[in-house]
């Protein structure tokens, strides 16, 4: 027979009557605790949703950076309108959030209006600098044309070589359609770009935007030859690779060459290896990933090695700078000539690299 377990009622024993005092002690606790709790429910609150359109309200409201390039939609849903991408550390006021998006105002004239964006690409940020609420300056001339920065180059809210205007930096070689010429704060001539930001004039060239030729003969026969399949690369802008099968040019492709302080190496080499898809990390070549120049590149496909400290022709797709200087020393092709030229060549395939 089971034991019997005994009884709480029976077990239970009378409490003595609570002290006047303890009383009054827990009762002031419990008072602090309900206005502790009600401060932090207003700290917090949802911000307001009033946008800010001027610098002296800015105080009050809740902002943020975008991360990395973000688009801007209708609604809380991928496959809702998109408005336009705003750029790596464009501002934008948090109304609100609706699940894993973000309600935002963008503050900045001319394209100020409210739109949803990933909530994952955007990050903290104190209240923005007052360039960000001053009015476009007018247009000065037309320009709707594509340009090549000749320099790095600080791209602005507005054209002023102010710090507190400056929205990011635009590497040498990298391009740009350029809507209009306006006059700057400093008194010099500034670009305007299609999404609205501001370069000097002086950082911007224009030409054509180079196309990538599928087969075509080379401009002039090389000066050096080898027997079999080979390679040919001149750094003369625009940049370009012909494959050769002996004297007879097979393919010539437009690639993005190194940019100082890391040149593509001239002279003559071999491949000496390959890999078809291949993690990139600046930090193995003395830059560190999150420091000026830095870069962490997965899926970097069609990578053929041709010095022993990483200098390779590669697929890339993190740029269309084809024809001109923007890699840390590789040689970046598009896609259909790298995966053409990863058929073509093997280990042991000659290269001359000359200007």
């Amino acid at each position: 027979m089971a034991p019997m377990r005994p009884s709480l009622r029976h077990c239970a024993r009378r409490r003595p009557a609570a002290s006047p005092v303890l009383l009054v002690v827990a009762l002031g606790l419990g008072l602090v605790l309900v206005l502790g709790l009600a401060g932090l429910a207003v700290a917090q609150s949802s911000p307001s949703p009033d946008p800010v359109t001027s610098a002296d309200q800015a105080a009050g409201a809740t902002w943020a950076v975008t991360l990395g390039p973000a688009p801007l939609h209708s609604q809380p849903d991928d496959a809702s309108d998109q408005f336009r991408e705003l750029r790596p550390g464009s501002p934008l006021q948090i109304l609100g959030y609706a699940d894993t998006w973000a309600y935002v105002f963008d503050p900045r004239p001319g394209q100020q209006g409210t739109a949803y964006v990933h909530s994952d690409l955007l990050g903290p940020s104190d209240p923005p600098s007052a360039y960000v609420f001053k009015a476009p300056p007018d247009d000065a001339e037309a320009v709707d044309q594509a340009g090549r920065l000749v320099t790095d180059a600080t791209l602005t809210v507005y054209p002023s070589p102010s710090a507190d205007a400056a929205l990011g930096d635009v590497d040498e070689g990298s391009w740009v359609t350029i809507s209009a010429a306006v006059d700057g704060e400093d008194g010099a001539r500034w670009y305007r770009t299609d999404d609205g930001n501001y370069l000097p004039s002086d950082a911007v060239s224009f030409e054509p935007v180079p196309q990538a030729p599928a087969v075509a003969a080379p401009a002039a026969a090389p000066s050096q030859s080898y027997q079999g399949r080979w390679l040919d690369v001149t750094l003369t802008e625009p940049a370009h690779v012909v494959a050769y099968q002996g004297n007879t040019a097979v393919r010539t492709m437009l690639t993005i060459k190194g940019r100082i302080p890391r040149p593509t190496p001239t002279g003559q080499f071999t491949i000496l290896r390959r890999v078809a898809n291949e993690t990139m990390d600046s930090s193995t070549i003395g830059i560190p990933r999150n420091g000026p120049g830095g870069y962490y590149l997965k899926n970097v496909l069609f990578t053929q090695y041709f010095t022993g400290d990483g200098a390779s022709l590669h697929y890339n797709y993190w740029s269309s700078n084809f024809g001109y200087a923007g890699s840390h020393g590789c040689l970046g092709l598009s896609y259909a000539d790298s995966a053409w030229l990863w058929e073509w060549a093997t280990v042991g395939t000659p290269l001359s690299i000359h200007y």
